[in-house]
C-alpha cells in the first residue's frame, strides 16, 4: 500500500531568491521593450516633417549666417 500524498508538493523548478530576482528583471525589461516599441509605432512623427521643418529653417538664413553655423557644428 502507498503512503498518502496529499499535502506533498512537488516543485519541478527550485530557485534561489536570486535566480528570481533576475527572472523578474528579465521579464520587466522585456514587457518594457514592448511597450517602448508599441509607443514609438503609435506615436511616431514622419519623416517629412522633420526633414520640412529643417531646410526651411536653413532657407531662412542669410548664407554667411549659415556658413558660420556650419563652422561652428564643426569646430565642436
Amino acid at each position: 500500500m502507498k503512503p498518502l500524498r496529499s499535502n506533498v508538493r512537488r516543485e519541478i523548478f527550485v530557485l534561489t531568491v536570486e535566480e528570481k530576482k533576475t527572472i523578474s528583471f528579465i521579464l520587466i525589461v522585456f514587457v518594457l521593450g514592448i511597450g517602448t516599441a508599441q509607443y514609438r509605432a503609435a506615436h511616431a512623427v514622419p519623416p517629412s516633417k522633420t526633414g520640412v521643418n529643417e531646410t526651411a529653417t536653413a532657407a531662412a538664413r542669410p548664407a554667411q549666417k549659415r556658413a558660420e553655423s556650419k563652422r561652428a557644428k564643426t569646430a565642436r
